[in-house]
């Protein structure tokens, strides 16, 4: 029972797949979640360990809608500045007064002639341009950024005013449209900054359980939204907090578990403590020997759980790890042994560490141990 181990978890945590990403040697967190598969094999819970299974999926769920709820309204307080669907909060473009003055002009005829010529040119260019700029209105209307009903009037009175060559008047109606067109934009952007700086909270709060490859990954789409605002989706928005939901709940599945195996070495005597977290795993350490004392990493992909103790174990030690270790699984975990020192464990040694059925299980309040002959029996295989 010595040495160092590795336990492959086939059930009781999330594991998914993200974007190709790695994190502790695994593909992890792509939106789906589902059941980690160990070399292909699920030894289904029963008992105890399914009840406690159950329990907890049923909090992940409860925890899970009232964190999504809370993030919603945030977002939505943060959208209410602009792009709401009341009318009072769309921009109105501000229609200048229709007063258009002679003026005397007095210089020589060429000069006159000139500017009549720019003029001409000037509005030839508008109407040419005019559908690209009503289109472009037209979708900031139905982004319910602006006012229809005064742009509306403001491209029609552009284009009445340009049909008479009237060109002053055709500008300031522009003019108009496009300080409202400003107007928007600068909102937007307040609205986007404000949007990306949730989204940085949450990742910040991330920053010290998650892998270092996830955080860099993330940061940088971040750091892309806050350069490319103009184009930012509501759509790739709500990529991010999904994504960052998604990683918010596998990080609280590890720390639970390593929780819960705490919980597991404290019940049958030892000492033990969670040290922190490293690269997104959760390490422990357990007071099982003088000086030498067992880590274990809780690995954040929620595929594995590797043990490293000392290379010689007494036959106590070996039989309370057995035992922690069940009493692990009946919190709702599958463990299945897969290494030690490196090399596969045979076949018929690899659910050990599993809880006994309810058929098989002990009599009520006796303490399953497995016998010390047993334990002197693995390790004289070399285990």
């Amino acid at each position: 029972m010595s040495g160092t181990k590795a336990f492959a978890l086939s059930q009781g945590i999330s594991s998914t797949a993200f974007s190709g990403a790695t994190a502790s040697g695994g593909t992890i967190l792509a939106g789906v979640t589902g059941v980690a598969i160990a070399a292909g094999i699920v030894v289904s819970l029963t008992g105890i360990a399914l009840q406690a299974y159950q329990q907890r999926l049923e909090r992940e769920r409860k925890a899970k809608e009232q964190r999504e709820a809370e993030i919603q309204q945030r977002i939505a307080q943060i959208r209410s500045g602009i792009g709401s669907s009341s009318a009072q909060r769309r921009i109105t473009v501000q229609l200048p007064d229709l007063i258009n003055p002679k003026v005397n002009n007095i210089g020589s005829e060429d000069a006159n002639q000139a500017g009549a010529r720019d003029a001409q040119r000037r509005v030839d260019e508008l109407k040419n341009r005019l559908p690209t700029i009503r289109a472009e209105y037209q979708t900031l209307i139905e982004q319910e950024l602006l006012d229809a009903k005064t742009v509306t009037q403001a491209i029609a009175t552009t284009q009445s005013a340009l049909n008479a060559n009237d060109l002053a008047v055709a500008e300031a109606h522009l003019q108009a449209l496009d300080d409202a067109r400003i107007q928007v934009m600068q909102q937007w952007r307040s609205q986007i900054s404000r949007q990306i700086q949730y989204l940085q909270e949450r990742l910040d709060s991330l920053r010290p359980s998650i892998p270092n490859a996830l955080l860099q990954e993330i940061q940088g789409r971040i750091d892309k939204a806050q350069v490319n605002w103009q184009q930012l989706s509501d759509s790739t928005i709500a990529e991010l907090h999904q994504l960052l939901s998604t990683l918010e709940a596998q990080s609280q599945q590890i720390q639970e578990a390593a929780e819960n195996m705490l919980a597991s070495w404290l019940q049958v005597g030892y000492a033990a403590r969670i040290l922190g977290g490293d690269d997104g795993d959760v390490l422990l350490e357990v007071e099982t020997h003088e000086g030498v004392n067992t880590q274990m990493r809780v690995q954040f992909n929620g595929q594995q759980i590797d043990l490293f103790g000392p290379p010689e174990e007494t036959n106590s030690c070996a039989s309370r790890t057995i035992e922690a270790l069940k009493i692990f699984q009946q919190q709702g975990y599958q463990l299945q042994w897969t290494q030690w020192d490196g090399q596969a464990v045979p076949e018929e040694l690899q659910y050990l560490y599993t809880a006994e059925t309810e058929q098989e299980s002990a009599p009520e309040n006796t303490t399953s141990y497995t016998p010390t002959s047993s334990v002197r029996h693995q390790e004289s295989q070399g285990y």
